[in-house]
């Protein structure tokens, strides 16, 4: 498309380069002003991109606040059933990873309705599926089939189940956990391995995930100490989901941080020890999804960001009323939140 003809709703479908051949403007980046006027600055005079999604994005929100909504309380009854024993309909799992995937298909706001149930819904099952959209996202970004994604949002929405056995005074607890309830924590991938036995028409490698999702690439992971490709795929999928979800949530014993803090708490953690591949491309598509997020920084003032920089991808640019400030050269402002 022209860029003259380019608006704010209008979004990047490939990475555009240079003259030298490095990243200018990522996929997936919505086209700003200023993004325009770096573009015409490297004299690129039209873009790739994806269709627009003015007429529906109202449509898709009204469908995805349902779909979440059930897929809340219908995991909380498959999780209830698996806790008392009862029998569990298999093909409620399949109808809530079925609808879920074709929601992603479809929905490119995702993301902002994810956001929106972040801070609107305190149920305690909301990680899970939390975990199971991002997981879908990953497979989306990393090219799986459908066969694949839809085992991957199965074994998200699973992948805590095992959680349920455990005391809620030390799943909840708000200070340090000791030696010994940190050991009972780490119990819960074993046992929601067995609970997933109970579940008719799961495949093994959805067990394996469930299994397997705190397994991490350097052998420093649990209950197995599995390294590298030992470890199973989606389990290498909702390991990156997992902590991406728990670090930009609000919990009982922490405070969210944005997701510009969260690459640099997987960067603290040990980039290797996640599938550094996905982990790349996790980050790569997903911060682009928040140009045009309002945000407040650490002076109290509200900007908005208007552009990532592909190389340095935790440091944005934000307009702070007439003025553009870039955070890579300006290490005195931080953004503490994001807005909207």
């Amino acid at each position: 498309m022209n860029l003259i003809e380019c608006d704010n709703n209008e979004v990047l479908s490939e990475d555009i380069y240079d003259l030298e051949g490095s990243v200018l403007v990522g996929k997936n980046a919505s086209i700003t002003p200023y993004i325009i006027e770096k573009l015409e600055s490297s004299r690129i005079m039209s873009v790739p991109v994806y269709p627009s999604i003015d007429e529906t994005s109202g449509t898709n929100d009204l469908n995805f606040n349902g779909v979440y909504k059930e897929g809340v309380l219908a995991l909380k009854e498959i999780i209830n059933c698996l806790v008392i024993g009862e029998d569990i309909d298999s093909e409620q799992i399949k109808e809530i990873s079925n609808t879920l995937y074709e929601e992603i298909q479809n929905n490119n706001l995702i993301l902002d309705q994810i956001k929106k149930f972040k801070s609107e819904n305190k149920y305690t099952y909301n990680h899970s599926v939390n975990v199971a959209l991002y997981s879908l996202l990953i497979g989306k970004w990393i090219g799986l089939n459908e066969i694949e994604m839809k085992k991957v949002v199965k074994a998200g929405l699973l992948h805590d189940i095992g959680k349920t056995k455990i005391a809620p005074e030390i799943i909840s607890k708000k200070g340090k956990l000791t030696k010994k309830e940190f050991e009972t924590i780490k119990t819960h991938s074993e046992i929601g391995y067995e609970m997933s036995k109970a579940i008719p028409n799961i495949d093994e490698d959805v067990r394996q995930a469930i299994l397997s999702h705190h397994e991490r690439e350097d052998g420093s992971g649990y209950p197995c100490g599995l390294k590298g490709n030992k470890i199973n795929l989606y389990a290498k999928i909702l390991a990156i989901a997992d902590v991406y979800d728990a670090l930009t949530s609000e919990r009982v014993y922490k405070d969210k941080s944005t997701p510009f803090e969260a690459i640099e708490e997987f960067r603290k953690m040990g980039m290797h020890s996640f599938d550094i591949k996905i982990l790349n491309v996790f980050f790569k598509s997903i911060i682009q999804y928040y140009v045009n997020s309002k945000v407040k920084t650490n002076n109290g003032e509200v900007g908005e960001i208007v552009f990532i920089p592909p190389n340095d991808i935790t440091k944005p640019v934000i307009r702070l009323e007439n003025s553009y400030v870039e955070l890579s050269r300006n290490s005195n402002i931080k953004i503490v939140e994001i807005v909207s």
